[in-house]
């Protein structure tokens, strides 16, 4: 999803309310915070690597960390998480400029990182009894 479409997403949401601020400076920093508050909080499997430097964010699952999502500037660019999660962006984008719906947005985002949690736990389960199948030559 693009960045774009994701401030679309947060202007539709805060219908009736505040409205996004004009300045992109703000807009984008905005992003950043919710973009590094869906990387703490969702297992974004784009986010995944197995090396350190100064982007990683923190631990992940196994021997894997996560890295800072990297903060879109132009609307064109890419939101660097999955786009399951880019509407969690866009609902803690819209937390943040509200002035009267701030909590249903951040519930709405903590129920789109759950969902998006859920997802991810299922093919990890998956996965690892394939792995434990195809260890064992039992798989059909």
């Amino acid at each position: 999803m693009t960045y774009g479409v994701v401030k679309n997403l947060a202007r539709g949401f805060l219908t009736g309310d505040n409205v996004l601020p004009k300045e992109p400076e703000i807009v984008q920093a905005l992003t950043q915070m919710a973009l590094h508050t869906v990387a703490n909080r969702a297992d974004s499997l784009q986010l995944l690597t197995l090396e350190t430097d100064e982007n990683t964010l923190r631990l992940g699952p196994g021997d894997y960390f996560v890295r800072t999502p990297i903060t879109p500037v132009e609307d064109t660019d890419i939101v660097d998480v999955e786009t399951e999660l880019c509407f969690a962006v866009a609902r803690l984008l819209a937390s943040y400029i509200s002035k009267e719906r701030g909590g249903i947005h951040v519930n709405e985002a903590k129920r789109i990182i759950l969902d998006f949690n859920s997802v991810v736990d299922e093919v990890e389960q998956t996965a690892e009894m394939a792995l434990e199948n195809i260890e064992a030559g039992t798989n059909g």
